[in-house]
């Protein structure tokens, strides 16, 4: 089970899962999609860069090849 850290978060997001994930999309409070990465990767830990977005709540949505997963983070 994908899980991301730290939460709340600073600059960088680190999402830990040994699924083999296609696409990882940020969306805020409001549902409306912020930042969308493309990945083909089998790596258990990704980095997402994430100094770009405002201090809030947002969900992350990650695609994998068993389906959609959906974590909540905090941005500090």
């Amino acid at each position: 089970i994908p899980h991301s850290y730290p939460n709340p978060a600073g600059d960088v997001l680190f999402l830990a899962t040994e699924m083999n994930v296609k696409e990882i999309a940020i969306y805020d409070i409001y549902g409306r999609m912020t930042t969308v990465y493309g990945l083909q990767t089998t790596d258990f830990v990704n980095r997402i860069e994430i100094a770009d977005l405002e201090t809030g709540v947002y969900f992350i949505n990650i695609k994998t090849d068993k389906g959609n997963i959906v974590r909540r983070f905090i941005k500090n």
